[in-house]
């Protein structure tokens, strides 16, 4: 049986290409491709893929906050994030949302396919720049990066967060979510209070800092 692959990335060239490599190898099948984090959380709940392959950066979910709930509702499938970020914090709220590994956007094919087969064996693999990058954090308060107030946000918050900060109105979230314009003004005040911003722009700021969005 084939190793079944879901790729994850808003960028459609990247994913044609990762596919291009992926499926030169027979004992791997893409079965799927999504462009936002909502679809690759859809797509791994209907397909319940060996391998969930997602960048950081997509919009309407984050692939940290989809890393999450893939993981949550399809514990079998195992996530790699591929990234184009060397950051600290991006690799500890992976490794904290259950990612298998951490790749970066220019490591070489035989890295990838290497983490492909490891993460199937319950195995992590890491860049080398991230392994390195992460021995030079070891020994430093980890709590430093998390310690700020998202980690107050629900679920859902954190999903409506995202969505307010790529510009969204709140009739829009509504819709995208299946709301009540009620419910996502409530999620609004509460996201405001528990991040302790007043302002729309600080909102958004809020957001860029922790690289939930571009």
């Amino acid at each position: 049986m084939p190793i079944t692959i879901l790729l994850a990335d808003d960028h459609a060239i990247l994913r044609q290409g990762l596919r291009r490599i992926l499926e030169s190898y027979p004992d791997f099948q893409v079965v799927a491709e999504a462009a936002t984090g909502v679809q690759a959380v859809e797509l791994a709940r209907e397909l319940q893929p060996d391998i969930a392959i997602i960048d950081v950066a997509m919009p309407e979910l984050n692939g940290l906050e989809a890393t999450a709930q893939i993981l949550k509702r399809v514990p079998r499938t195992a996530v790699l994030i591929l990234s184009m970020y060397n950051d600290a914090r991006y690799v500890s709220r992976s490794l904290k949302a259950g990612a298998r590994g951490y790749l970066l956007k220019d490591s070489v094919e035989e890295d990838l396919v290497g983490a492909i087969q490891l993460a199937c064996q319950g195995k992590s693999f890491f860049s080398p720049a991230v392994a390195a990058l992460m021995e030079r954090q070891r020994g430093l308060d980890s709590a430093r990066e998390v310690e700020d107030r998202y980690e107050l946000l629900t679920e859902r918050e954190r999903q409506v967060h995202q969505l307010l900060a790529e510009g969204k109105a709140n009739k829009e979230i509504a819709s995208l979510l299946s709301l009540s314009l009620h419910t996502v003004e409530t999620h609004r005040t509460r996201i405001m209070e528990k991040l302790d911003v007043h302002s729309a722009a600080e909102l958004v700021l809020s957001a860029v800092r922790r690289g939930l969005v571009r």
